[in-house]
């Protein structure tokens, strides 16, 4: 019972934490121009400050430091998490250098590996052959991990509701994944973050004010959750009082996984960075193809909300890796043929 109490208390500090620093911080971004400009490729209209992931930040950190045990985790997350905010809010206001930002993520990773000996070490059975053990190797497949899943965040936000419904969705699914295996030691970790993303969804979906006092999440936020994931991911899967299996992972990741795979090879074979912005996300080609905004934002979260079910019940059931990696690939090659003909529709519509 107590411990019931306890996850209420801390859920309901990060609430407030968040909408307070909402209220308190989005007068400061208009001041100081910590705001999104309306461009070419962003349509919105009017200036919109970027202080969604700051707030996310805020609360978590307070939630964390009143109600969370004080560990070395704990500690090197924080200022792992600090710093990614940091440089994030910087390129909000500066447009930071690709190569400026990669170096800041490489840094923090480095934390989280270094700091607290936490990296990739184990696959799983991923062939049906036994565990898949990396050694030495591990560090290197962990750095390219972290560098990964914070740029997949970070690439999928370009709608209302989009970054935040998907980081809502992984987060509560880690929290179930935690709670099936009995580790409920780690269950506040994802929900503080989920907790402390709501005040932001609802901001930014105008379902708290009017749509043209909403807020975004900005590079701040978007980076600062994809570090959250991968560092409960790795939390989870690693060890030998490990949660769930890695191969979960990839599910309750799946849509920004994807979505970012498929853009980085068309850019690829364009000739084009991979870093480099452009219209060609799954959720513009879902705009071009007919549906609005929020009928976009309905069906990618849906599509996410299916994949991370598919994954859970792989982990409940638990159905081989092999199985789960073939249907994951399966999966992929379905949503790249999707892709494929969306474009063909919208390029027909123009």
């Amino acid at each position: 019972m107590n411990s019931y109490i306890s996850i209420f208390s801390t859920i309901l500090t990060t609430f407030i934490c968040a909408f307070i620093a909402i209220k308190f911080f989005k007068p400061v971004a208009i001041e100081v121009g910590l705001v999104d400009t309306p461009t070419e490729r962003k349509n919105h209209s009017g200036n919109i400050p970027l202080i969604g992931g700051i707030s996310i930040f805020l609360a978590v950190l307070a939630a964390s430091l009143i109600w969370l045990p004080n560990t070395i985790e704990l500690r090197m997350y924080l200022i792992a998490s600090a710093m990614m905010v940091f440089i994030g809010a910087l390129d909000d206001k500066f447009d930071l250098r690709v190569r400026v930002r990669i170096v800041g993520q490489l840094i923090i990773a480095s934390l989280m590996i270094y700091g607290v000996g936490g990296y990739i070490s184990n696959l799983g059975d991923l062939f049906g052959l036994g565990d898949v053990e990396l050694g030495p190797l591990g560090i290197v497949f962990t750095y390219f991990g972290i560098i990964v899943v914070i740029n997949a965040y970070n690439m999928i936000d370009g709608i209302d509701g989009l970054i935040g419904s998907l980081s809502i969705n992984t987060f509560v699914s880690i929290a179930i994944l935690f709670l099936m295996s009995g580790q409920t030691n780690y269950l506040s970790y994802p929900l503080i973050l989920a907790t402390a993303t709501i005040p932001y969804l609802m901001f930014n979906l105008g379902l708290l004010t009017k749509k043209n006092k909403k807020i975004f999440m900005g590079d701040a936020g978007s980076m600062f959750i994809g570090l959250s994931v991968i560092w409960l991911l790795c939390m989870g899967t690693q060890g030998e009082q490990a949660s769930f299996r890695p191969v979960t992972a990839l599910w309750i990741c799946a849509i920004p996984l994807m979505d970012m795979l498929a853009i980085v090879v068309r850019r690829h074979r364009r000739g084009r960075s991979p870093f480099k912005p452009d219209r060609d996300h799954l959720h513009h080609i879902l705009q071009r193809a007919g549906l609005t905004a929020r009928q976009t934002l309905v069906v990618i979260s849906s599509l996410a909300l299916v994949m991370s079910a598919i994954g859970v019940s792989g982990e409940y059931f638990q159905i081989p890796d092999l199985v789960l990696v073939i249907g994951f690939l399966v999966m992929f090659l379905s949503y790249t043929l999707m892709i494929k003909k969306l474009t063909q529709i919208s390029e027909f519509k123009k």
